[in-house]
């Protein structure tokens, strides 16, 4: 489909250059992403392993106390807790690049543009949110745990309810960044890649924007936004365009 006449005049105006920068940052947000899965997915198939491992020993006890279940778990919270840093970081390098995309096509396109640009900027504070309260929350279980007194009691001990208040709190950092990012993926990552899938005429990649969103589906959604932002860019650098 060919860009419409609008679109070729902007380009011939001078526009081409700034959304072929745009596009080719919209298909390393895709390589990034797609990238960030695959780590996600070997990342989540080992602390999956590590948990089956660490059950192992404590059902060779038929009644561990909490003390013995922190001192198990613990190791893999932890674990968990030093991955967190590391996936929100590429998530966030990803968010930027998209950002800058946006950014730049909100140059020749503000009315469609601008809006994704500022709900983007709202998922990577939601992202950082998100990040202050994961690790510390990771690393708040195992002494949770460990509080927690053995047999029937009908008091809380002091250090338990310190560990509960700890709890709650990195909780509501969770429950915040989670609203956050869920407020900027939609009105930033799908709103404004469903806009760049219907400026070029990119239907691959609205698909790819509905995708990002659904559980499963969201594997094959930074393919599809990459394949459908090398072809938006092939078409848009080529003479009959």
């Amino acid at each position: 489909m060919a860009v419409n006449q609008p679109q070729a005049s902007a380009a011939a105006q001078g526009a081409l250059p700034v959304e072929s920068s745009a596009l080719r940052k919209i298909m390393w947000f895709g390589i990034a992403e797609v990238v960030g899965l695959a780590v996600g997915w070997v990342v989540g198939v080992q602390l999956t392993q590590g948990v089956f491992s660490a059950l192992v020993p404590l059902g060779q006890n038929p009644n561990p106390t909490p003390a013995e279940v922190a001192s198990v778990m613990g190791p893999l919270f932890r674990a968990m807790a030093l991955v967190v840093p590391a996936v929100m970081a590429a998530e966030l390098a990803s968010l930027l690049l998209l950002l800058w995309a946006f950014r730049e096509l909100a140059r020749v396109d503000r009315d469609r543009f601008s809006i994704p640009s500022i709900f983007t900027i709202l998922m990577l504070v939601g992202l950082g949110v998100l990040a202050l309260g994961a690790v510390p929350f990771m690393m708040s279980i195992p002494d949770l745990i460990s509080q927690v007194p053995p047999g029937s009691n009908a008091t809380l001990p002091l250090p338990l309810i310190n560990a509960m208040g700890s709890f709650v709190t990195y909780s509501a950092f969770l429950a915040l960044g989670g609203l956050l990012s869920l407020v900027g993926v939609i009105g930033g990552v799908i709103l404004g890649l469903w806009r760049v899938g219907a400026r070029y005429g990119e239907t691959v990649i609205k698909v790819g924007a509905i995708f990002t969103i659904i559980p499963i589906l969201n594997v094959v959604a930074p393919i599809l936004v990459l394949v459908g932002a090398h072809d938006a860019l092939a078409r848009l650098k080529a003479p009959s365009a």
